[in-house]
């Protein structure tokens, strides 16, 4: 025979403690209102004073964390008092690793981008450098090509000229 379901019972005295921080919130001043639900000094509930208020064993608080029905009755509460909600770590942590994923994207990005940058940069020398060589070349054909036209001028004229080479 299946044993009887032991969430029943925690949702009961879950609700009562719950009732009870809460009359205690709203009978504090309200300028001055402090949380009464238990909480860690990052703002957080504390699951594992909120399972010792209630009675709880060390293997029935993961009810807490797991069960929907008593995590939401706790996370409203803390809403409330401005406390972060049960398993907001986790949520956390899945916030962390997209930042940190989106961070590793951008830094592979950064390094592509700066490759082909340091590449574009070295093309561009080589290029300039081309530039540089091709152009001192037209100047020699340059100079040749009127060296060669003086001589054809002088040839045309009767004079003649050897050849240098």
């Amino acid at each position: 025979m299946a044993r009887p379901s032991v969430i029943p019972a925690i949702r009961e005295r879950l609700e009562t403690y719950l009732d009870e921080c809460e009359l205690v919130y709203q009978q504090q001043p309200e300028d001055t209102r402090m949380p009464t639900i238990p909480a860690t000094p990052d703002g957080k509930v504390n699951v594992r004073a909120v399972a010792t208020a209630i009675g709880l064993k060390t293997t029935q608080e993961k009810y807490l964390y797991e069960r929907e029905e008593l995590s939401s009755l706790v996370n409203v509460m803390a809403a409330g008092q401005g406390l972060a909600p049960i398993g907001a770590r986790l949520m956390l942590d899945a916030a962390d690793r997209a930042v940190t994923e989106r961070a590793r994207l951008q830094a592979q990005t950064l390094r592509h981008a700066s490759q082909a940058a340091t590449e574009a940069e070295a093309m561009r020398d080589e290029l300039l450098q081309t530039i540089k060589d091709l152009g001192a070349d037209n100047q020699r054909l340059q100079a040749e090509v009127m060296r060669l036209r003086a001589r054809l001028d002088a040839v045309e004229i009767g004079i003649f000229i050897p050849a240098d080479d």
